[in-house]
Parts: structure tokens; C-alpha cells; sequence
């Protein structure tokens, strides 16, 4: 099963046309849940300190230890063994994208796979900050009903306030 969680991260990084390397890990470098360990490291060639590949993914066989701690067993009552496989650590792969696909002039040669998600673009290119897209991070979905509510109280009371010059000018006449 570790072998299998490998390779589908492996066909990920082969997919994307990165180069990259895999290490098996030796056991003085297992933290205490694995009994075996595989790390997938991305050449990036722009580190200038702690060698030229970065950690990428990794995929570790913990065989019961995991279990034990959650109490799961299969039908006979044996704790089950786990394995735990990271598939992307995003802001590396993005980082290994980069620095693998740049090209003359700054721009970024996405690999094909992508281009369907990237409406059909071939490179990334520096956008000006102006004409970036503004985002907002939101923390809360209440943010929304909780400004909402607020927007209508100010709507209510500008109505009420209207509706009373009415009936003062009304009376007045």
C-alpha cells in the first residue's frame, strides 16, 4: 500500500514535468509513528542554503501505532496498520513549478496538464499590481449575515426616517 500512495505521488510530479528525487528515509530519521518512510524532494535550483531539492511529499507506513491511539480494529479485533501520504505541500510544488519552467523574459511554461485549469493559458505572467484581483479573506461565514443584518438595520431606519418628513410635510401643508 505505501508503494501504491508513492507512485500516485510520483505520476503527479511526472505529470507536471518536475524533477525531483525520491529518498528512503533511514530509520534514525523516522519520527516515532513510522516504521517506514519515503520523501519526495523537487529540485529547485533558485536555494541558495540546504542543498538544491526541497521536501515536496511524503508517504510513511505507521503500521498500528496510529490505530492503537484511535482504538481501530478490523473484524477479528486486530488494530489495523495506517498509511499516511501528503500528496502536495503546495507552496513548494508551486516554488518547484516555477523555478523548473521559467522561461526568457520572467514567464512561467505551465505544463499541459494545467492548461484546462488555467482557461487555456501556457504561461503565467507577472500582472501588474494594479490589475491584480482584489480578494478579502473572510474568517467567518457570519461576517456576511452579520454585515447583511447591519445593511438592512441602516436601510430600515433611513426609510423610517423619510417616512416621517413625509408625514411632517403632509402635516404642514
Amino acid at each position: 500500500m505505501l508503494r501504491e500512495f508513492l507512485d500516485i505521488q510520483c505520476g503527479l510530479y511526472d505529470d507536471l514535468g518536475l524533477g525531483y528525487q525520491v529518498l528512503d528515509m533511514p530509520p534514525h530519521e523516522l519520527g516515532a509513528p513510522a516504521c517506514r518512510k519515503f520523501d519526495v524532494e523537487a529540485a529547485l535550483p533558485g536555494r541558495e542554503e540546504g542543498g538544491t531539492h526541497g521536501e515536496i511529499s511524503s508517504c510513511s507506513n505507521c503500521t498500528d501505532y496510529q490505530a492503537r491511539r484511535l482504538n481501530v480494529r478490523d473484524q477479528e479485533g486486530a488494530f489495523v496498520h495506517t498509511v499516511n501520504g501528503t500528496a502536495v505541500a503546495v507552496p513548494r510544488l508551486m516554488m518547484a513549478l516555477c523555478e523548473q519552467h521559467q522561461v526568457n523574459g520572467g514567464a512561467v511554461a505551465l505544463p499541459e496538464g494545467l492548461h484546462k485549469y488555467m482557461r487555456g493559458d501556457k504561461f503565467l505572467r507577472q500582472v501588474h499590481k494594479k490589475n491584480r484581483l482584489h480578494l478579502m479573506y473572510v474568517q467567518s461565514p457570519r461576517y456576511f449575515s452579520e454585515k447583511l443584518k447591519r445593511a438592512l438595520e441602516r436601510t430600515a431606519k433611513k426609510e423610517a426616517e423619510r417616512t416621517e418628513d413625509d408625514v411632517k410635510s403632509v402635516s404642514s401643508d
